[in-house]
This record gives C-alpha cells, structure tokens and sequence, in this order.
C-alpha cells in the first residue's frame, strides 16, 4: 500500500516513527528527517515501511509500461488507468 506520510518521532539515526494520512504508525528506516512528509510504502499488517522516492516510483512505472507495450497487451486500446499511470511516468529516466 502507498500513503503520505509525517514523522512523529525520531528513534535512532535515520530512523522514526512515522504516521501515514491514514492514521497507521510505523517505523520508517531511512527516513529523511528534513523532510516535512514523505511517500511510504507498507504492508497493511506490518509494522515497518519503506520511503518511496517520487522519482524512483515513476521510473518504476515506466518500466512496467513499457514492458507491457512491448508485450502488445494494450492491443485493443489504452485504459483510463494507463493513461494515467503514463502521464505518471513522464519524464522518468530508464537506464
């Protein structure tokens, strides 16, 4: 699952307790500690989660289009939700 979310306290050196919009708590390694809010993602039964950098999502998001264009899975049309996961991804970098 992906959710913003705000640091409530600091545990150690790169690592706090954050709060999702949603009202979970979890320990967020990594955590940028100047930021104000920060994209995670989580399990919704864990208890930790990863910080998902803006760029990195639409890179992975290019990725996965593009590889499902390449796979003519799109034959018959584009969907409402790959023009928006397209429009996403713009301007993301494959390397």
């Amino acid at each position: 699952m992906l959710d913003l979310a705000v640091s409530a306290e600091a545990i150690s050196e790169g690592t706090a307790v954050v709060e999702t919009l949603h009202g979970v708590e979890l320990k967020a390694p990594e955590w940028n500690h100047d930021a104000d809010f920060e994209l995670v993602a989580f399990s919704p039964s864990g208890k930790n989660c990863e910080v998902v950098r803006a760029e990195d999502l639409a890179r992975d998001i290019a990725m996965a289009l593009l590889t499902l264009e390449e796979g003519a899975a799109l034959k018959y049309g584009s969907p409402d939700w790959y023009r928006r996961l397209k429009r996403y991804a713009e301007g993301a970098f494959l390397t």
